[in-house]
């Protein structure tokens, strides 16, 4: 793990400097949590708490993090995103918490603006920032034009149940299917959807959902979508800020068998929970696997 700067925490001013937010971070260590705990101590506002859910196997993993003063190492008796989440959501101390995965890198401001967002708001509301991809800082969220984006809006509407062209974005198709914000869908800065990517959300402490959510073992697919879902089921409106943003790589997709049946069992059960139809989450999937055919012989080879 590389070495981290803390030159925030050196100010003379650092009670300025500081947020009443606690984040929650998931993580079994690595590089990645170094680069995301750099940025959000770097930034024109600092956390005034960051909790590290991690197994106590691999505790080894975080050991130079603790040399920051607003760092809380939880060891966890449970691995999985959700479960390690949960445990730190419980322990979070201020009125204002943020999950954040172990992967994203946040711009000086992003903390700032979702905080300052959301205490105008009020409780009842949830606010994530808009994604972006790392290196080339493109639209997590884009849309196709032409022939081939006619095609493709056909294919989400007849197989995944979603709404036609640009009105599917920012909602959950009834195959348990989720498709982001678009950039420039409105004028406003902050855009209302169904569901927010769990990467980087904030929230009041008394909307937090602290349960272990997810029904399943393994990597977690689709939870975002699942405590969605829940948070609106609560009442509470889902927000994303088009003027901050997060930064996350694309990695490789998996087509390996365990990935695929977890990817198909988590958007049946998203189907499920938001009144979809599971009938089309086999459909689906079918097509899913049937255009991807070739990436999954290949990828189940090596796994041999």
């Amino acid at each position: 793990m590389g070495q981290i700067k803390y030159e925030n925490f050196m100010s003379d001013n650092v009670e300025n400097l500081e947020l009443p937010v606690s984040v929650v971070i998931a993580t079994l260590g690595g590089d990645t949590l170094s680069d995301t705990l750099e940025r959000l101590n770097c930034g024109t506002k600092l956390p005034a708490e960051i909790l590290i859910c991690i197994p106590e196997e691999y505790l080894d993993n975080v050991v130079e993090v603790t040399t920051f003063p607003n760092i809380n190492i939880i060891k966890t008796d449970c691995r999985g995103q959700v479960a390690q989440r949960a445990v730190g959501l419980e322990m979070a101390k201020y009125d204002f918490v943020m999950q954040c995965d172990d992967d994203v890198i946040l711009p000086p401001d992003t903390l700032e603006g979702l905080f300052n967002t959301l205490r105008e708001k009020g409780p009842g509301n949830v606010v994530a920032p808009f994604f972006r991809i790392q290196g080339s800082g493109v639209d997590g969220t884009r849309y196709v034009v032409g022939i081939k984006g006619f095609l493709t809006d056909i294919y989400f509407a007849l197989i995944c149940g979603a709404s036609f062209g640009k009105k599917r974005f920012g909602r959950i198709a009834s195959s348990g299917v989720g498709f982001g914000v678009l950039m420039g869908m409105e004028s406003e800065r902050l855009i209302e959807s169904e569901w927010l990517p769990g990467g980087v959300v904030m929230c009041c402490r008394g909307d937090l959902i602290t349960d272990n959510y997810y029904p399943f073992s393994g990597k977690a697919f689709s939870e975002d979508l699942m405590h969605s879902i829940l948070w609106r089921k609560r009442g509470c409106r889902l927000w994303t800020l088009l003027d901050v943003s997060a930064m996350v790589d694309v990695t490789a997709e998996s087509f390996s068998k365990v990935s695929l049946v977890g990817r198909y069992m988590a958007h049946a059960y998203v189907a499920k929970l938001g009144d979809g139809n599971v009938w089309r989450t086999r459909l689906w999937f079918f097509f899913y696997c049937l255009l991807n055919m070739r990436n999954i012989i290949a990828d189940n080879q090596r796994h041999k």
